[in-house]
């Protein structure tokens, strides 16, 4: 295999796949995709030899969509609910690193059924 070809179809697989062009859609994509890395870091959670990547990148993955959800939350428009998915998104921060170094699923569960809540009151919106 060409190590040029390999490079790139490496940094594809790391990527979110957005097709999509509205705001609300990329918004629930982003949801979809922070939703499957939980899932995925949550049942690899126990590192081994075979799992260690899994549960690496899909830990990476997952703090990285949770710092883009923050970061673009609109505290201009209703202080309240911003200030709730703040906390929601700082929840699930926190405990997926707890759960990161004690290598046990304890409240990223929790967090994941508000994630999900979320998502799919945006998709309701739509």
């Amino acid at each position: 295999m060409n190590p040029v070809n390999a490079a790139t179809q490496y940094k594809n697989t790391d990527q979110i796949k957005v097709i999509q062009t509205d705001a609300n859609s990329i918004l629930i994509s982003c949801f979809d995709e922070l939703i499957k890395s939980v899932r995925i870091f949550q049942t690899n959670i126990v590192p081994n030899k075979d799992n260690f990547r899994k549960k690496s990148s899909s830990f990476s993955r997952a703090l990285t969509i949770l710092y883009t959800l923050q970061s673009s939350v609109d505290f201009e428009k209703d202080i309240n609910v911003a200030k709730s998915l703040f906390q929601v998104y700082e929840y699930t921060r926190i405990n997926l690193i707890e759960e990161f170094k004690s290598c046990k699923v304890n409240k990223s569960t929790s967090a994941l059924t508000a994630l999900t809540e979320i998502r799919d009151s945006w998709k309701a919106i739509n």
